[in-house]
């Protein structure tokens, strides 16, 4: 038998500015934080995986912790 666990993401903060949109996620299961920065205006798009202290700083800035990015599309 195979343990199926689902992670569900609560979004903690959204906002959206010229053509980017930028979401603070946290999983209570495994209390992690992600920031995904989408850019329509290019169609890129990028997620960092933060700590949980960084998290607002992350949120706010998220181009100075560009280098941090997990995923890149």
């Amino acid at each position: 038998m195979t343990l199926q666990v689902t992670h569900k993401w609560t979004e903690l903060a959204n906002r959206s500015s010229g053509g980017i949109d930028v979401t603070l996620l946290w999983d209570g299961h495994e209390d992690k934080t992600v920031v995904r920065v989408c850019d329509r205006r290019h169609g890129e798009s990028f997620e960092i995986l933060t700590e949980s202290y960084l998290a607002y700083d992350v949120y706010t800035h998220p181009f100075v912790y560009r280098d941090f990015s997990q995923v890149a599309t």
